[in-house]
C-alpha cells in the first residue's frame, strides 16, 4: 500500500511538473540567409584543375521549439530546410560560366543555449541533416548530381551568438562546419597516375531571425 502511495504521489508531481514547464516552451519560425560553402581537405596542387569551391548565397527555413530553465541554460531545436553547397567558377571574369552545386538537406539541429543575459545567449550543439538531392546548376542548365556524393546523413557542429530585439524577435550570427563529408574525391595526374584523396564537407555562414507565435 505504501509503494502505491509513493508511485501515485511521484507520478503527481511529475505531471504537475510537467504543465508547469510547458508554460516554459516557446515555438516559432526562423529563417536564414546563409553563405554556404563546400571545404576540401589535403586537396593536392594539380595544374588546370577546376573544382575549387567559392562562397556562394543560400537560405533556410525552419520550425523550432525552445525551453529556457529558470537558470542560465536553455534547449532548442530547429526541425526544416536548408540549402549548402558551392560555387564552382570556371571563369572568373564571367558569372555566366558560374556553377552553384546545390546540395538540399532536411535538418534538425539541437542546441543548447546559454544565456549571458536576458537578451544575450550562445547557442551549440551539433546538427543532424538528410540530402534530399543534389544538383549543379549554371545559367542555362540543371543537372541531378546526387549520385556523386557518398553519404546523404550528415552531422555538423555548429554555433552561434543571439540577441532578443523584443519579446518574440531574435536576430543571430552562426557558423557550422560539418564533422562528416559528403564525398571522397580520388585525385589524379595527367598521366591516370594517383596523386590523394580528399574529403568534402559543407559548411557555412548564417544571419537568422527568429520569430516565436
Amino acid at each position: 500500500m505504501k509503494t502505491s502511495t509513493f508511485w501515485i504521489v511521484f507520478c503527481l508531481i511529475i505531471f504537475s511538473e510537467g504543465i508547469i514547464n510547458a508554460q516554459k516552451f516557446k515555438f516559432g519560425l526562423l529563417v536564414g540567409l546563409d553563405i554556404a560553402n563546400a571545404h576540401l581537405t589535403d586537396k593536392p596542387d594539380i595544374e588546370g584543375d577546376l573544382r575549387m569551391y567559392y562562397p556562394m548565397i543560400a537560405f533556410n527555413a525552419n520550425g523550432f521549439i525552445e525551453f529556457k530553465s529558470t537558470g542560465f541554460v536553455g534547449f532548442s531545436t530547429e526541425p526544416g530546410f536548408i540549402q549548402k553547397g558551392g560555387l564552382q567558377k570556371y571563369d572568373k571574369d564571367n558569372k555566366d560560366d558560374d556553377v552553384r552545386i546545390q546540395l538540399n538537406y532536411i535538418q534538425i539541429p539541437i542546441l543548447v543555449d546559454l544565456y549571458m543575459s536576458n537578451k544575450l545567449f550562445l547557442s551549440i550543439g551539433p546538427e543532424l541533416a538528410y540530402m534530399i538531392n543534389a544538383r549543379a546548376k549554371s545559367k542555362d542548365n540543371s543537372y541531378d548530381i546526387s549520385n556523386l556524393y557518398d553519404n546523404e546523413f550528415e552531422i555538423s557542429g555548429l554555433i552561434g551568438i543571439n540577441y532578443n530585439i523584443i519579446e518574440k524577435i531574435d536576430v543571430g550570427l552562426r557558423y557550422s562546419h560539418g564533422l562528416s563529408y559528403t564525398m571522397k574525391i580520388l585525385w589524379r595526374s595527367g598521366f591516370g597516375d594517383y596523386v590523394g584523396e580528399s574529403k568534402d564537407y559543407n559548411q557555412y555562414f548564417q544571419l537568422i531571425g527568429k520569430f516565436r507565435i
